[in-house]
């Protein structure tokens, strides 16, 4: 649990990367309603930088 705590930061960076190339690729698809995945991305970067920061 100590090591998964430590990596968080990591985690939630993953997480925004893999977000934002899965809602590029439902754009290319021609997926219209892509924006929660963009969402999502803003939402995992904004996590992980806040436990960037501590």
């Amino acid at each position: 649990m100590r090591a998964f705590l430590a990596n968080l930061e990591a985690l939630f960076l993953a997480l925004a990367f893999g977000s934002l190339l899965f809602g590029l690729l439902a754009r290319l698809l021609g997926v219209r309603q892509a924006w929660p995945f963009f969402l999502l991305a803003a939402l995992f970067l904004a996590l992980g930088l806040f436990f960037g920061l501590k």
